[in-house]
């Protein structure tokens, strides 16, 4: 098998001809280090290692372009990286950005829960879900949850007072406030409490 073109792509890469025939594009730098040129002959092995390279540095290149946006769990990276190229490459450049420091887990998902108790006041087993959600490992999630200061009664008084202050006079909005706490993670017993300090007791009434 022989190179028979190697053509500069408005991506600024290069495509590979093999044959005649065009095989996928490559980064220039990638062509220089493996010494490629016309009239060159190749195994299809050679053909086959160099593709999962290239695919890998353009898999790097894509990590780190979408972490210079923003941060991302592994898994929340791997499955964007997945919509480029194939799953185990997309895990090993995952993996390298996790050994440059990157993509960090733990680090994540601690200011994340932080975010979350202090702009969004959620509970414990909403900030919990919304970690696993974004594909953090519950045990890392429950790590963050045990590194939080929180205050439940505090947060919960506060969103009674800032969005249900009729709750002390009208049974629908106590039974709505009821229901907004256990859906932003308080367990039912702390916001029958929360209820019965913010209404003076009998809430449920």
């Amino acid at each position: 098998m022989e190179i028979t073109a190697l053509k500069p792509t408005k991506q600024g890469r290069m495509a590979l001809f093999v044959d005649g025939q065009f095989l996928f594009s490559l980064a220039p730098e990638l062509c220089a280090a493996e010494g490629l040129k016309v009239g060159r002959q190749v195994e299809i092995g050679q053909l086959e290692a160099l593709r999962a390279q290239s695919d890998l540095k353009k898999a790097k290149e894509k990590a780190l372009q979408l972490l210079s946006r923003q941060a991302y769990t592994a898994g929340q990276l791997r499955q964007k990286l997945a919509q480029h190229t194939d799953g185990d490459t997309a895990a090993q450049a995952v993996e390298r950005m996790e050994q440059l420091g990157l993509v960090d887990d733990a680090a994540y998902a601690r200011q994340f829960a932080q975010e979350l108790a202090q702009r969004k006041r959620f509970g414990p087993l909403r900030i919990r879900r919304e970690l696993c959600r974004r594909g953090i490992d519950p045990q890392l999630a429950q790590q963050a949850l045990e590194e939080l200061e929180l205050d439940p009664e505090g947060a919960m008084g506060e969103i009674l007072a800032r969005k249900y202050a009729a709750a002390p006079q009208d049974p629908a909005v106590r039974r709505r406030a009821y229901g907004a706490l256990l859906r932003m993670g308080y367990q039912p017993a702390q916001a029958r409490r929360a209820l019965d300090d913010f209404c003076g007791g009998g809430w449920a009434d």
